[in-house]
């Protein structure tokens, strides 16, 4: 058994109030090693700001990096909104290195106020955190919580990801991929929900329970460990109680 013990130096990133991008919230982090440091991307909200033309918060991807993974510097915005398929936030960063590049996966937002149909998986590639060769939608259709294996199985690239999060049940899938385009191909990505059953991992008990990938996979000598979260009766109705006289 694994024990684990919080750290006292926790909490180890907080917002900075002289940022506006990152000026309420820093959560959701996830950490990937690089050759001689962590880096650490992670969700950061705004303060309340117009964004076509409605008042509210946004959310970004901010960039730090840690030499003990506890104490943060090089502080940056590194994924914003940009384009129509993200226009309403990029949320929660999950980081794979593979090859000689780090694919970040996020949540992408493009309707408001938000609805199944337009909370998406996008994709921004780099290779140093210096700058974002690429991005991409992901998916056509509901879905969060994507993750790349570090590794190609079977000589082929392999992810993790979770549909149907906003219109349950939520599902767990694996995909494999022959060439990284197919990572954002709407065909492929249409042929492949169209018979999700055959790639979801069964892990719910309940109808009313809730599941999501966590943090990317991690290769141990017993086979590969996956973090997910799971929420019992996240769907339920709210519990109503009687009081009598």
């Amino acid at each position: 058994m694994i024990a684990l013990k919080r750290s006292d130096e926790n909490p180890i990133l907080v917002p900075d109030s002289t940022q506006e991008w990152e000026s309420e919230l820093t959560y959701n982090g996830c950490p990937v090693a690089g050759k001689d440091k962590i880096h650490f991307l992670y969700r950061a909200l705004s303060s309340a700001k117009e964004v076509n033309g409605n008042w509210m918060e946004i959310s970004s991807i901010g960039y730090a990096s840690s030499k003990d993974g506890v104490h943060f510097r090089e502080r940056r915005q590194l994924i914003k909104p940009e384009y129509d398929w993200e226009r309403y936030g990029c949320e929660d960063p999950r980081v794979t290195k593979l090859g000689d590049k780090y694919y970040i996966f996020y949540t992408a937002l493009s309707t408001y106020p938000f609805t199944p149909e337009g909370i998406k998986v996008g994709v921004a590639i780099t290779k140093d955190f210096k700058k974002i060769e690429e991005k991409h939608l992901v998916t056509p259709f509901n879905s969060k919580a994507m993750t790349l294996f570090p590794e190609k199985i079977n000589g082929k690239m392999a992810a993790l990801i979770t549909v149907n999060t906003d219109k349950p049940p939520a599902k767990i899938g694996i995909i494999y991929f022959d060439r990284e385009e197919e990572m954002w191909s709407h065909e492929y990505w249409e042929n492949w929900y169209a018979a999700v059953d055959y790639s979801a991992l069964h892990l719910t008990r309940y109808p009313s329970d809730h599941i999501e990938v966590g943090a990317p996979p991690i290769k141990t000598k017993e086979g590969w460990l996956f973090i997910y979260s799971y929420i019992q009766n996240y769907f339920a109705p709210p519990m109503t109680f009687t009081v009598e006289a």
